[in-house]
């Protein structure tokens, strides 16, 4: 029997792009933006379902290359262009939920660039670790999302 648990953290990522608001903004909106930008080194990932709206999902699986074991299922709650996304996550490896997150990130202009704030309410569950590389990896993420926007 599996022991029940879990684990909350609060994880907060802040970088700033030399790009105005409405283009980060867009490399979140495009999903062939985000297949090139929205992993770690190494790891890949597949949209098999894309519905960028609020009441919108994204079903992805990910993982490192060739092993793309890692589901995501995205669920849009609110979007102001430009502004916000907030989002819910549920992230499972096969049959077995590790963790439920809400994502928010907001796109402040700062000058002619664009300070992202992102914020992760994560729940993980029932033992998982995911929790121990939320901030690396959003982190590293971000950088490839600076060399997109480059």
């Amino acid at each position: 029997m599996t022991e029940r648990s879990t684990r909350h953290a609060t994880v907060v990522v802040e970088r700033t792009f030399e790009a105005p608001p409405a283009r980060v903004f867009a490399a979140w909106e495009d999903v062939d933006a985000r297949t090139r930008w929205g992993v770690p080194a190494g790891d890949e990932i597949v949209f098999d379902e894309s519905d960028f709206r609020v009441g919108g999902r994204d079903i992805s699986r990910c993982g490192p290359a060739g092993d793309l074991s890692f589901l995501l299922e995205w669920r849009y709650q609110d979007i102001v262009p430009a502004e916000r996304i907030v989002l819910t996550e549920i992230a499972a490896d096969g049959a077995t939920r590790l963790s439920v997150s809400l994502l928010t990130a907001e796109f402040k202009p700062a000058g002619s660039s664009t300070r992202l704030v992102l914020t992760l309410q994560v729940v993980a569950l029932d033992g998982s670790d995911i929790l121990d590389g939320f901030e690396s990896g959003w982190t590293e993420v971000l950088e490839n999302l600076a060399r997109e926007l480059r």
